[in-house]
C-alpha cells in the first residue's frame, strides 16, 4: 500500500521545493558596478534618464512593488528610484536593500540670465513664499508619490503686465511629460506656473533639448529655464545665475540583499 503523506509535511515540501528558483546573489555593491547590468526603473521617473546614460538594459515598471518582485527574482539586477520612493517601497519589501551611496544626487533650480539681477531676485522671492506656503513640498509630494495636491493661484496671478518665457525639457517625467489632453505637464511645469503667478506675470513654456536649457538663457533665447542637471557636477562655473533650489533629487540604488 502507498504510505500517504501527511499534509502539514506536503505543504513544506511544495514550500522547500519553490526555493530551488532562488534569485541568484547580488552583483552591484557600488555605482561602478552599474554598467552592463539590466536596470529597473519606475514609468515616468526621473530614473528613466540616469539608467539610459549608464548603459546595458532597462526595464520599466507601474509600481515599486511590482519593480521590486522583480529585483528579488533576479529578473533584473538594479533598480533606480527617487529616495524618498525607494525609503517607501524598501520598507515594505524582503530581501532588497538601498545602498548606502546614491546614485546621484543633487538641487534643482531655475536658471537666469547673469545680467538679469532683478528677475533673480524675484525668483527667489517667488520660491520662498511658495516654500513659506507648502505648495513646494505640495506639488513634490504630487509629482514624486502620487499624493492628492491641488494648487491654489495667488491673488498676485497676473496682475502685473509682461510675459516670462521659460524653457523645460521635451520630455523629462516627472519633472515634464504629456498630460492626458496632449498639454505638458509635471513638477517644473508647476514650479514655472507658481513661480510666474507669485511674480504676477503670464508665462509661456518653449520645450527645447535639455542640453540647450543653459544656453537657451545664456543668449538670451529664455527668460529661465528649468529641468537640467548641475553644470560640470557644479553651479559656479556655469554661465548663468542660478536661483535657490525648489526641490531636491537624490537617485537611489537598490539591490538585492
Amino acid at each position: 500500500m502507498k504510505k500517504l503523506v501527511p499534509f502539514a509535511f506536503a505543504v513544506i515540501l511544495l514550500i522547500s521545493g519553490c526555493r530551488g528558483s532562488d534569485a541568484p546573489p547580488n552583483t552591484v555593491y557600488s555605482t561602478e558596478d552599474l554598467p552592463g547590468r539590466l536596470i529597473g526603473v519606475l514609468h515616468r521617473s526621473s530614473s528613466a534618464r540616469f539608467a539610459y546614460e549608464i548603459g546595458g538594459g532597462m526595464l520599466t515598471f507601474h509600481s515599486g512593488d511590482e519593480l521590486l518582485a522583480s529585483l528579488r527574482t533576479g529578473r533584473i539586477d538594479a533598480a533606480l528610484m527617487e529616495m524618498r520612493d525607494a525609503q517607501t517601497v524598501a520598507s515594505r519589501a524582503s530581501g532588497v536593500t538601498i545602498l548606502p551611496e546614491p546614485l546621484v544626487e543633487y538641487d534643482l533650480r531655475i536658471a537666469v540670465a547673469r545680467e538679469n539681477a532683478p528677475l533673480l531676485d524675484a525668483v527667489n522671492s517667488a520660491l520662498a513664499a511658495l516654500d513659506e506656503n507648502g505648495t513646494l513640498s505640495g506639488l513634490y509630494n504630487r509629482y514624486f508619490r502620487g499624493m492628492d495636491f491641488t494648487y491654489q493661484p495667488p491673488e498676485t496671478a497676473g496682475i502685473r503686465p509682461g510675459n516670462l518665457t521659460i524653457a523645460v525639457p521635451y520630455y523629462f517625467p516627472p519633472y515634464v511629460f504629456i498630460g492626458d489632453y496632449g498639454e505638458r505637464a509635471g513638477m517644473d511645469i508647476a514650479v514655472a506656473r507658481a513661480v510666474a503667478d507669485i511674480i504676477g506675470v503670464e508665462f509661456e513654456i518653449i520645450p527645447i533639448d535639455t542640453n540647450s536649457l543653459i544656453t537657451a538663457v545664456w543668449f538670451g533665447h529664455a527668460d529661465l529655464s528649468l529641468g537640467f542637471t548641475p553644470w560640470d557636477d557644479g553651479w559656479d562655473d556655469a554661465p548663468v545665475n542660478f536661483s535657490n533650489a525648489y526641490a531636491r533629487s537624490t537617485q537611489a540604488i537598490i539591490v538585492r540583499r
